[in-house]
């Protein structure tokens, strides 16, 4: 079965998707970056999120989300998603179950998550920035000290030409995506 991962942020200048207490300030926040992110969230089959971002983002929109999190062993089914460990279930087995027709695999989160799939694997990673907006001490989208782009061009991924989605306010998005054979040098 085909499930391609994409995986979604918003990020500071300096790679921060989060302030110094790992909540996500009004500074991140751009019409133009939210329209775009659920206009790609619409194409997904099921989404993947940790669970602060699940419980601090209600489900208006009646997505399958899936909660990936160490909380639980296994797979388990609740009424608001599923809720997913990866250590004792792979990713194969969990979609299958979750979307057994397949589908686009929409993961906006958070920084636990993007680590799970950048080294597990993803397909792409649409990666907004926000040049003008700074969060000292604030939370990595990827652990480590190594810009996104760099941890990013370490998996194999490839940028697209970046996209301005708000000139004003420097909001720039740039697709990372994963290269198929006939592309690598």
């Amino acid at each position: 079965m085909n499930w391609p991962i994409h995986l979604y942020a918003i990020v500071s200048a300096d790679d921060c998707i989060a302030d110094a207490d790992g909540n996500m300030p009004k500074a991140l926040m751009n019409d133009a970056d939210w329209q775009t992110f659920q206009a790609e969230l619409d194409t997904c089959r099921m989404i993947i999120l940790g669970r602060r971002s699940h419980e601090a983002t209600p489900n208006g929109a009646g997505r399958l989300r899936v909660i990936l999190t160490r909380s639980v062993d296994g797979l388990h089914k609740r009424e608001d998603g599923w809720w997913w460990n990866p250590h004792s279930v792979s990713f194969a087995e969990m979609a299958a179950r979750v979307a057994p027709g397949g589908g686009k695999v929409g993961v906006p989160g958070g920084q636990e998550v993007f680590g799970h799939f950048l080294a597990q694997g993803m397909d792409a990673f649409h990666l907004t920035r926000a040049k003008k907006v700074y969060l000292p001490n604030g939370r990595k989208v990827f652990a480590g000290p190594a810009s996104a782009e760099k941890q990013l061009g370490d998996a194999g991924l490839v940028p697209d030409h970046p996209k301005v989605l708000d000139g004003e306010n420097a909001i720039e998005l740039t697709v990372w995506r994963k290269q198929t054979r006939e592309e690598q040098p």
